[in-house]
């Protein structure tokens, strides 16, 4: 065998540490691109993390305005006693600060270290400081040092005079709890939701956050590894939330409600019988627009001053609030649900009309003022009847026979128009179902079926239930808000609009940026121009007919002349202690209807005695202060 060759050998090894250094530059570059490409994000974040701590301010909130840019809700400007965290270790500034305030020093501490705020920040700690708290202050500098103690003012939200009258309608503010905040943060994170935060809790405050929330402004802080500040690296300011114009007017807002407590203190002084009063609880008011679906005006008693709620509710208002029996956290005009009673005659007068079962020209015989339905007795409500009438004089002189007879032929007369004509009637015309206002928590109302007793198992439909359902009795229940809109629905021809509350919204500029049309939400069965006259020529009897339910209400007054339409109703309540309730809806000008308005007002008695006057104070602010066109500037940029 012959010995390697010398040159061989040293190519070899060459080659050998040629491949290792190879492979361990290699391994390097590849950490390199590893920590300078893949990891650099995550590094970046955690350097940056080290190096500035950011600190955001609140942004004011919205106005809410009336359609003629009246302020309902703003912002205003409180003093605040404002202190840097770092003095909960100075005793005896906390101390001071704690006499000062009417505080315990304990209190003074916790409110000092509100985990609500920055450590960088300066944490407000008493709001709507006194003009004496503040200069004492001022001018005991040495005891309360300038670097821990300031006195300054704070945006706070704010209900203007309006207060109760629209207090349920409003709604009020108040600090996001942990389930709410993930919801905003999820829906709106361009908005920087924090703990903390004062958001919209209830009424049109919640559900118009998303427009009266404004965008908070935030400050990055340099800070070293200790914490301690260097210097501001970036400011960027608040941005105010949008204003919102309401198609409320305030004026006749303030004098619904003021009718409605002049109603409930006229059905109290009223004899129930027995040797009591009527106990008139509570009530609701709603004007709505008929062209449109506009609500004017939309009032409840008992209601709450949403200030409370806004600067901050004490334990005894809450309590006020909560056991009061008449519940005042109730929006009545949304979520109460009554009996119509004769109101609902729109409904049926429409069946009857539809079906073919009355005509305009129909005489009715009701001179006995009792009829005979199985084996039950239907009485007028005058007890003796009404005599030879046809639709019209039985809309103005409120029979309930008439109506009685059209419900219990619709329904023997089944098999040709069906099981629930009358409540199909009822569905267009938007009962039994939520209007679709932008209100949170509105209620459906319930207009029953055979279908859905059988379903809840309350037996077999019979004749009387529906002649009962044809005056707004039995189970019948509908809101404020839907009977205001199911006449509104009649009133324009047929055009049932989703009710809204909301015109448009603006910067504070007054730029608007998103404007609410208005929406369909479906028509009421079609009546031929001579059968929806008939009706018209009814509705106008019942104010201004000398034998209307109603014409001792308008007769006489200063809206005599003003043509006005409407209907009387009286509802019988089946459950103990409870009284009738007393219901009067309207629309005006009869001709060419503007205006819709009505009110229910729950164990007041007749709707003539009670509910019509309500009604015509309210037409009084109307018609002897016009609405005025409401105009726009271009709609232009995004609301969001």
């Amino acid at each position: 065998m012959s010995a390697p060759v010398p040159g061989d050998a040293s190519r070899l090894r060459m080659t050998v540490i040629l491949i290792v250094a190879g492979c361990l530059f290699a391994a390097l570059l590849t950490r390199l691109w590893f920590l300078q490409v893949v990891s650099a994000p995550a590094a970046d974040q955690r350097v940056a993390a080290a190096s500035y701590i950011s600190v955001y301010t609140p942004a004011p909130r919205g106005e809410i305005l009336d359609r003629y840019g009246r302020v309902l809700v703003a912002n205003r400007q409180i003093p605040v006693i404002e202190v840097e965290q770092s003095a909960a270790t100075n005793g005896p500034l906390v101390a001071r600060l704690a006499a000062l305030l009417g505080m315990s020093v304990r209190a003074t501490r916790a409110a000092i270290l509100n985990n609500r705020y920055s450590p960088l920040a300066p944490v407000p700690i008493y709001l709507g400081a006194s003009a004496a708290q503040i200069l004492y202050i001022e001018e005991h500098r040495p005891l309360f040092p300038a670097s821990e103690v300031t006195a300054t003012t704070e945006d706070m939200p704010y209900v203007t005079p309006l207060g109760e009258s629209a207090g349920n309608l409003l709604g009020y503010v108040g600090q996001v709890d942990a389930h709410e905040l993930a919801a905003l943060q999820k829906a709106y994170p361009a908005k920087h939701y924090r703990a903390g935060d004062l958001v919209g809790q209830a009424g049109l405050e919640a559900e118009l956050e998303p427009y009266l929330a404004g965008t908070p402004g935030r400050t990055d802080y340099e800070i070293n590894s200790a914490g301690q500040v260097l210097g501001i690296l970036r400011s960027i300011p608040a941005v105010p939330g949008h204003d919102v114009r309401l198609t409320l007017d305030a004026r006749v807002q303030e004098v619904a409600d003021r009718a409605i407590g002049q109603g409930q203190a006229a059905a109290r002084a009223t004899p129930a019988g027995n040797g009591t009063f009527y106990k008139a609880p509570g009530g609701a008011v709603v004007a709505e627009d008929p062209r449109n679906g506009q609500i004017l005006a939309m009032a409840t008693e008992p209601s709450y001053d949403p200030n409370w709620f806004d600067q901050g509710i004490t334990a005894k208002q809450y309590r006020q609030l909560t056991h009061d029996k008449a519940d005042p956290l109730e929006n009545r005009a949304i979520q109460g649900v009554y009996a119509p009673g004769s109101t609902f005659k729109v409904v049926t007068a429409t069946a009857g009309l539809r079906s073919g079962l009355v005509s305009p020209g129909f005489i009715f015989n009701d001179t006995a003022g009792v009829m005979v339905i199985g084996n039950q007795l239907f009485h007028d409500d005058n007890g003796i009847g009404s005599g030879y009438i046809d639709l019209a004089t039985a809309l103005t002189v409120s029979s309930d026979n008439y109506f009685n007879s059209i419900g219990a032929n619709l329904w023997d007369g089944r098999s040709k128009y069906g099981e629930d004509y009358l409540q199909k009637v009822a569905d267009s015309y938007g009962f039994n179902k939520p209007t679709g206002i932008d209100l949170p928590g509105e209620a459906a109302g319930y207009i029953p079926t055979p279908a859905m007793l059988a379903a809840n198992r309350g037996g077999p439909w019979y004749t009387g239930y529906s002649a009962q359902m044809a005056i707004g009795q039995w189970q019948d229940e509908v809101t404020p808000l839907q009977l205001a809109n199911a006449y509104s629905t009649f009133a324009n021809g047929g055009t049932r609009y989703r009710p809204t509350l909301v015109l448009d919204v603006e910067t504070p500029g007054g730029r608007v940026v998103h404007r609410f049309a208005p929406v369909v939400a479906g028509h009421s069965l079609p009546l031929s121009a001579y059968d929806r006259q008939a009706m018209i020529q009814g509705f106008r009897g019942v104010v201004n007919a000398s034998n209307g339910t109603a014409a001792g209400d308008f007769n006489g007054t200063s809206l005599a002349g003003e043509d006005i339409a409407g209907k009387t109703g009286t509802a019988q309540v089946q459950c103990a202690g409870c009284q009738v309730t007393s219901v009067f809806t309207s629309f005006a000008p009869a001709s060419s209807p503007r205006y819709v308005v009505d009110c229910i007002m729950e164990d007041a008695g007749y709707g003539a005695s009670i509910a019509a006057p309500v009604v015509r104070e309210v037409y009084d602010q109307i018609f002897h202060k016009k609405l005025q066109p409401v105009t726009y500037a271009p709609a232009t940029g995004s609301a969001t």
